[in-house]
């Protein structure tokens, strides 16, 4: 099932929508109470000398033109950015706009609080204008100031969690294109096997041969509609191993057993594409003599792990340091990008004779 464009362009506005209304609720209740606590504060202070409500009419009033000018100071400092060049031109235009900011918080101020006395059949004196501009003004400068200073670090934390979130994009992008190219690599090296091992069986059985060619082609169809995902489902992958051990079946016909044992309940668990065949082709090609014997594989889950076992009856490893080729070096590379440091890839042998290969990653 798909989502459509518009559907999810659409949800994506809604949750935008929200989140803005959210963002407001929670700004409108900061307002209101930080004015209710400097107003309780404040009507400490006074020790009863006024009437309660006036000392919370004088704060909320206060409080809530700041509130109210925010918005416009974002914007404002949006268009002329206190960190833009040159400097002191950034500087002079706010000093203005904080003057600006002192007249209209002021005023505003006292025609809320003349308004509240109104209400309360009081009247409010200001007092000495000069003086009491003066006054806030001074507070109104170091409040712009606080305003300012917040709304550049709101704007750098935004800038600096972008450029995060950009470059862990860009190092996923990076990492997935590195596995497909790695997974890509498997299958030319698979192609040129597969196609070498129908030309020796066709000298002597066209029929096993033809049928080979198309469990071939089965294959080929297989892994191209996945060619897209690094992951598949682990039902897929072995599928994909049953089709080519058919065909290695073909071309040692009656010569090799194969058996594969899988826990239940854990087909549908996404695993890596392609990592196990290149461990089964290494079985044939190094460890099996003449394709006789028997390869077996487990698939184990415990809990959080998925553990593949390939074992062999055949010549196991020598003794000096094992030389991985490009299969296994390519398995070893898309397990380190994928799970790095929560992996195991080891290889040990099998009494009396053949081999083991042990792998296990997270699920």
């Amino acid at each position: 099932m798909t989502t459509s464009p518009t559907i999810a362009a659409s949800d994506r506005s809604a949750q935008r929508r929200r989140w803005l209304q959210l963002r407001w609720v929670l700004f409108v209740a900061l307002g209101l109470l930080l004015g209710i606590y400097q107003g309780l504060n404040e009507a400490i202070g006074t020790h009863g000398r006024y009437e309660t409500w006036k000392p919370f009419v004088w704060e909320m009033s206060s409080v809530f033109v700041i509130f109210a000018l925010i918005p416009l100071i974002t914007r404002f400092e949006d268009r002329f950015r206190i960190d833009s060049r040159p400097r002191t031109r950034a500087i002079l235009i706010h000093i203005v706009a904080a003057i600006g900011f002192s007249i209209i918080h002021t005023t505003a101020m006292v025609l809320l609080r003349k308004a509240a006395y109104w209400i309360m059949s009081d009247s409010y004196n200001f007092g000495d204008i000069p003086t009491q501009w003066v006054y806030e003004l001074q507070k109104d400068l170091i409040t712009y100031l606080v305003i300012l200073v917040v709304v550049f670090a709101i704007r750098e934390f935004r800038i600096r969690r972008a450029g995060e979130l950009r470059a862990q994009e860009l190092a996923a992008q990076l990492s997935e294109a590195r596995l497909r190219h790695l997974t890509a690599q498997i299958e030319p090296h698979f192609l040129f096997n597969s196609l070498n091992a129908i030309s020796n069986r066709m000298h002597e059985d066209v029929e096993a041969a033809d049928r080979m060619i198309s469990q071939l082609g089965d294959l080929l169809r297989a892994a191209y509609e996945s060619d897209d995902h690094v992951l598949v489902p682990l039902s897929r992958e072995l599928g994909w191993l049953r089709g080519y051990t058919a065909m290695m079946g073909e071309r040692f016909r009656g010569q090799l057993a194969f058996e594969i044992e899988v826990d239940p309940g854990i087909e549908s668990l996404p695993v890596p594409r392609l990592l196990l065949q290149p461990i089964l082709e290494n079985a044939l090609k190094h460890g099996i003599i003449d394709g006789r014997g028997w390869l077996r594989v487990e698939v184990r889950c415990d809990g959080q792990t998925l553990q593949y076992t390939v074992s062999d009856d055949g010549t196991g490893f020598p003794d000096k340091p094992l030389v991985r080729g490009t299969g296994i070096s390519n398995i070893a590379r898309r397990l380190e990008l994928l799970f790095p440091g929560t992996h195991e890839l080891t290889f040990s042998s099998r009494q009396p004779h053949g081999a083991v290969v042990t792998l296990s990653f997270p699920v």
